[in-house]
């Protein structure tokens, strides 16, 4: 019999591999699966690529194991990183041609493109997610104790996935027809080089002041929802975000604190570091940047993503007030976005 790691990876392995298209028309017109990149290879990663690969942080078990429970950077071909099979041929091409080969615009057609991809990948990984741990949850090498853990962190990431179907439909009937004014967004924007791409989406709980958004235990009604990405733009890059409106009643509190702590004296470059590595599993990184860190600077960051990931530490309310603090080496000139600003 398999070691409960060994078939958990296998199975995580499967599941992975199990292409679906998840696009709103999804049976019409789908063709090939293919390996679609949630972050652009050409316009995205290939500007942070040295020799073909990125680094990304493993927290697959194995890697955990050997490490102490810490992530560790791994170097990845730019051909496989970030890369879910959750689109065919056809739909990835003809949706998200306004993104993969147009710059950033001021557009909510293009934000609701990079949002509803993020939400597409989250999809992906929660759907596995959930089928794995249904699998693995009775395997007779977890520990009485272990396996209730198991089970628990089973109705977590069930719940979660309702949530996503549950926005899912709102980005699928806007897309579909064509309400891009039901997206709202900021992003800003840099001509300094960039060393991390990234895409990914999170639930709000606490703002950046500390303050609580949602209580995330509560699933008696959907969770808001945001999406974050970077971007190319004509001079440079962008660090976005990106929600339905359906999520104003959190996301624009959220948004209002990033500015509040502006007014204080943070820095946007610490405030967005310490977001990317508290809130994005799906980033990756330039090898030299990282390697070429203070230790104590990479020790902060993967502590940083320890504290976020491990669920057995409390999630401190005060995650995205604190920390991190002067590792970003880029700039931000602009900013773009549909609030009104005071």
């Amino acid at each position: 019999m398999m070691s409960f790691i060994a078939e958990f990876q296998q199975e995580t392995k499967r599941q992975m591999n199990r292409g679906r298209c998840l696009h709103f028309t999804d049976g019409i017109r789908c063709n090939e699966i293919i390996s679609a990149h949630s972050i652009q290879k050409a316009g995205q990663l290939g500007l942070i690529a040295e020799k073909g690969h990125v680094y990304q942080l493993s927290v697959d078990l194995s890697t955990l194991q050997k490490a102490g429970e810490v992530p560790l950077p791994k170097k990845i071909g730019i051909r496989k990183a970030s890369t879910f099979e959750g689109s065919c041929k056809h739909h990835d091409n003809s949706l998200f041609e306004d993104i993969d080969n147009e710059p950033l615009e001021p557009s909510k057609r293009q934000v609701a493109l990079y949002a509803y991809r993020c939400l597409c990948r989250e999809y992906f990984v929660k759907e596995n997610a959930v089928a794995v741990m249904e699998r693995m949850k009775e395997h007779p090498d977890l520990a009485a104790d272990v396996g209730q853990f198991f089970r628990s962190s089973l109705i977590g990431h069930k719940l979660g996935f309702e949530g996503l179907k549950h926005h899912e439909k709102h980005f699928d009937e806007a897309l579909s027809n064509g309400r891009y004014d039901e997206f709202e967004f900021i992003y800003f924007t840099s001509r300094s080089p960039f060393s991390l791409q990234l895409s990914g989406l999170l639930y709000p709980d606490y703002d950046f002041l500390g303050n609580r958004l949602q209580d995330l235990g509560n699933w008696y009604r959907p969770q808001d929802l945001i999406t974050f990405f970077s971007a190319p733009t004509h001079d440079g890059w962008a660090f976005g975000f990106g929600w339905h409106v359906s999520s104003n009643h959190t996301c624009i509190p959220f948004i209002q604190s990033l500015a509040s702590r502006l007014s204080e004296g943070e820095k946007l470059e610490d405030a967005l570091f310490r977001f990317s590595f508290s809130c994005c599993e799906n980033h990756a990184f330039r090898i030299s940047w990282w390697d070429g860190l203070k230790e104590e600077s990479r020790r902060a960051t993967l502590e940083r993503v320890t504290l976020m990931t491990n669920p057995a530490i409390p999630v401190p309310h005060d995650y995205l007030v604190r920390g991190c603090e002067k590792i970003a080496d880029w700039n931000f000139e602009y900013v773009h976005t549909t609030l009104q600003v005071p």
